[in-house]
């Protein structure tokens, strides 16, 4: 906690003078130089009950939500807790910034929406726009305030603690996504054609399976039709690779983005998928596998775009995965990782180029219809 005073002479010299002018005063009785003396002490007055009012400050509490996505906006809730709050001193004259370590800013803005005044201080909700991908954690906060005539500014440091995630983008479904997920069946389908041993059991015969592995005489008695279980019949859960572009954050982002999203557009639909993603353990470049939403998220929001990524271990994309999808920057770059020639290789580029086609097609035709 710092406390730093600005044009604290100006405060100074005024008080000498304004006690130089009252003294004058009582000599000479001048109605005037009376007049311009309490001015003066009233000035004076003011300025101390300021400094005392904004030096009285003794804490701030931030509630920072707890996850986020890229490109959206977050309200941020400050409490400012002192031992003495009057005037309306934070209304007109208070301003407020919030520090992060490693001078890591995750928002374009932060501007303030309302304040409140509670017992023994205020809160004071602010609007975060345009959030960036990231984990970032708060160093503190800094309370600026100034008084009405531009005399006296005091700035105020004040430790609080918070961690903000900000997870990659989703982008909106689409064709796009059902395109995807078309290639990623028939990919599993040309992984599990092979595997034709039957378990003993039956199971209702599903469109697109070969006819073949139909059970006549139990179909025949139920009405409906019937198939051999085979082997991989079990759900096998699909694999979401990013595969991060060096050196080029924004195609880093973009990567990412579309990785998220497949593995949330899929997991709303109940589709059991889980993503490998790149991390950082000890200062060496690993991969990390994360099943549920959030996980998946703040793996993904602490990918360094800068840095090196290590290649794929061979041994997690082999055995239980149902297929595998290699989100690229572009769809020129080469697989030279992948273990199974069959995997599904999906252009964050072109994804992104399609949905922000989308995008301007829906604002042509809303600009259509409300002219």
């Amino acid at each position: 906690m710092s406390i730093a005073l600005r044009r604290s002479w100006l405060v100074a010299a005024l008080v000498l003078a304004s006690a130089f002018v009252t003294s004058l005063a009582l000599g000479t009785g001048a109605v005037g130089v009376r007049a311009l003396a309490g001015a003066m002490d009233a000035l004076s007055l003011y300025e101390l009950c300021f400094a005392v009012c904004a030096m009285a400050i003794s804490s701030a509490r931030v509630d920072l939500p707890a996850r986020a996505s890229a490109g959206d906006s977050a309200r941020v809730l400050v409490d400012i807790s002192g031992r003495a709050f009057g005037f309306g001193l934070w209304r007109r004259r208070g301003e407020i910034a919030l520090e992060w370590e490693e001078h890591r800013v995750p928002y374009d803005r932060l501007g303030g929406v309302a304040s409140f005044k509670r017992p023994g201080g205020y809160q004071v909700q602010m609007e975060a726009s345009s959030l960036r991908r990231g984990q970032y954690r708060l160093r503190g906060v800094c309370v600026r305030l100034s008084d009405a005539f531009g005399l006296l500014s005091v700035e105020r440091q004040l430790p609080a603690e918070g961690v903000m995630v900000v997870y990659p983008k989703v982008l909106p479904a689409g064709e796009w996504t059902r395109e995807v997920e078309r290639q990623v069946r028939a990919c599993e389908r040309a992984r599990d054609g092979a595997r034709t041993v039957p378990t003993g059991g039956l199971v209702p015969f599903r469109t697109g399976e070969r006819r073949s592995l139909i059970h006549w005489p139990t179909s025949l008695r139920m009405g409906n039709l019937y198939a051999r279980e085979l082997a991989f019949d079990r759900p096998r859960p699909w694999l979401v690779v990013p595969l991060a572009e060096q050196n080029d954050v924004f195609l880093t982002e973009q990567v990412l983005s579309v990785a998220f999203s497949l593995v949330v557009h899929w997991q709303r639909q109940g589709q059991s998928v889980e993503c490998l993603a790149p991390a950082s353990t000890d200062g060496r470049a690993t991969w990390r596998r994360c099943r549920t939403f959030d996980e998946v998220g703040r793996a993904l929001a602490s990918v360094n775009a800068s840095a090196n990524v290590a290649a794929v271990p061979r041994a997690e994309l082999r055995g239980e995965w149902g297929a595998t999808i290699w989100v690229t920057a572009r769809a020129c770059d080469a697989i030279a990782r992948t273990v199974d020639s069959r995997a599904v290789t999906v252009s964050a580029v072109d994804v992104w180029a399609i949905v922000d086609a989308g995008r301007k097609g829906a604002r042509e035709a809303a600009h259509f219809r409300s002219s």
